[in-house]
C-alpha cells in the first residue's frame, strides 16, 4: 500500500494550484502549494517534499530554473518530479532534467493520480531495496 505523500505544487495559476491542491488532499497527501520559484524553494527549506508537481512556464524565472537550484541546494535528495506544461517541448526538457514523468496541460486528475501512485511506489521500492 503507498503511504501518503508530502508534496510541492509550484504553478502560478492560483486556479490551478487550488485545483492540484484539493485533488491530492482528497487523496490524503499533505501539499504544500507555491506560486513563484522562490516561494517554492523556501518551502523546500522547511520541509523536503517526497514528491514535487512542477509547472515548467513560470514568470520571471521558469520550473526548469526551479528544478536546477533544488538539485543545487538538495544535491542528495533525490525527489520524483511530474512536470506540468503545456509546451510541445515539455518531454525533451524533461529528459534534459532527468524528470520522472510529465502531464500536459490541460491533464486529467486521473493521469496524476496514477502518476503520483506509480511514482511513489517507486520511490518505497528503492528505498526498501
Amino acid at each position: 500500500m503507498t503511504t501518503k505523500k508530502t508534496i510541492l505544487v509550484l504553478d502560478d495559476d492560483p486556479s490551478v494550484r487550488h485545483m492540484l491542491q484539493v485533488l491530492l488532499e482528497q487523496d490524503g497527501h499533505a501539499v504544500v502549494a507555491a506560486g513563484d520559484v522562490r516561494s517554492a524553494l523556501a518551502q523546500c527549506a522547511v520541509q523536503l517534499p517526497d514528491l514535487m508537481v512542477v509547472d515548467l512556464m513560470l514568470p520571471v524565472e521558469d520550473g526548469e530554473m526551479f528544478l536546477r537550484e533544488f538539485r543545487r541546494r538538495w544535491r542528495h535528495t533525490e525527489v520524483p518530479v511530474i512536470l506540468l506544461s503545456a509546451s510541445t517541448a515539455r518531454n525533451e526538457i524533461a529528459r534534459r532534467l532527468s524528470v520522472e514523468a510529465t502531464l500536459p496541460k490541460p491533464f486529467f486528475a486521473e493521469d496524476l493520480r496514477e502518476l503520483v501512485t506509480t511514482l511513489s511506489r517507486d520511490r518505497e521500492t528503492v528505498a526498501a531495496g
